[in-house]
C-alpha cells in the first residue's frame, strides 16, 4: 500500500526534514513512529526537504507497506505518538506509482514578516522582526517583475554536491501584503531552488529597505541576504495524482 499523508510542523525544534547526525529531523521523528506502528523498517519520501527551523502546513509525504490499516484509526494513532510539534492533518492510499516528489506541479510558500519597533512575543518563533520602515508598494512591484519563467540561479544558494540540470523555474505568484503590523509574502512557483524562496524573500526586504533597486541580478552576492528560516513555512504541495 503505498500511503500518502500531509504533514504540519513547527520546525524550530528541528534540522530540517531530512535525518541528519547534527540533530533530530521531521523524518527521523516520524519514521520512527510508522516503524512503532507497522513493524518494519519504513522509507519516507516527501515533498519538499524543507530547511533547518523552515515550518510547513501542506507537506505530502509518502511510504509504503504490504500492511492494510484503516487511514483515519492510523492518523489518531500516529498522531498521539508524533511530538506535539508534528501532526498528521489527513492520510489516504494512492496508486502505487504515485511519489511526492515526481508527482507535484508546484508549491507554495509563504513568508511572514512582523514590521514595528516591537515583536509580539507570540511571533518570535513564525516571523522575522524587522523594525526600519519598509517601502512596501517597492517591494510589491518587484515582486510582480519575478513572475514568470525565468533563470533563478542568483536567488540559488551554494550546497555541496549539488548541482542543478537548469536553474530556470516558474513563478506563477509572488505578492506582497500589508495586515497591521505584518507583511506576508506569497511565492507560488513550479520548483524551488536550494534556499530561493528565503532568498526572495530577504531581498525583498532589501528593496523596501532602499538597500536594493532591482531583483535582476547576475550572481547571489548582487542580491538580498537569506531571510531567516524561522519565518518560512510550506504552505501547500500541488500534486497532480
Amino acid at each position: 500500500m503505498n500511503y500518502v499523508a500531509i504533514l504540519a510542523y513547527d520546525g524550530c525544534s528541528y534540522f530540517g526534514w531530512q535525518k541528519t547526525k547534527e540533530g533530530p529531523s521531521i523524518e527521523e521523528a516520524l519514521e520512527r513512529v510508522l516503524e512503532q506502528i507497522f513493524q518494519h523498517p519504513i522509507a519516507l519520501q516527501a515533498a519538499s526537504r524543507t530547511d533547518r527551523g523552515v515550518h510547513a502546513e501542506g507537506q505530502v509525504v509518502n511510504w509504503t507497506s504490504p500492511k492494510i490499516i484503516d487511514c483515519e484509526r492510523l492518523v489518531i494513532s500516529i498522531n498521539q505518538l508524533l511530538p506535539g510539534s508534528i501532526r498528521l492533518l489527513s492520510l489516504a492510499i494512492k496508486d502505487d506509482t504515485f511519489h511526492p516528489t515526481l508527482d507535484n506541479s508546484g508549491k507554495h510558500y509563504l513568508y511572514s514578516i512582523s514590521t514595528g519597533e516591537v515583536q509580539l512575543p507570540s511571533k518570535r518563533l513564525t516571523h522575522w522582526h524587522i523594525r526600519e520602515p519598509l517601502d512596501i508598494k517597492a517591494m510589491q512591484d518587484a515582486a510582480k517583475s519575478l513572475i514568470g519563467t525565468q533563470d533563478f540561479k542568483p536567488f540559488c544558494n551554494f550546497r555541496k554536491n549539488l548541482r542543478y540540470e537548469s536553474t530556470v523555474c516558474t513563478i506563477t505568484n509572488c505578492t506582497v501584503e500589508q495586515l497591521d503590523n505584518e507583511l506576508i509574502i506569497n511565492m507560488i512557483g513550479d520548483r524551488f531552488l536550494y534556499k530561493m524562496a528565503r532568498n526572495i524573500a530577504g531581498s525583498l526586504v532589501y528593496v523596501g529597505l532602499k538597500k536594493l533597486k532591482s531583483l535582476f541580478a547576475q550572481s547571489r552576492p548582487e542580491l538580498g541576504i537569506t531571510a531567516p528560516a524561522h519565518g518560512l513555512c510550506l504552505k501547500k504541495v500541488f500534486c497532480e495524482k
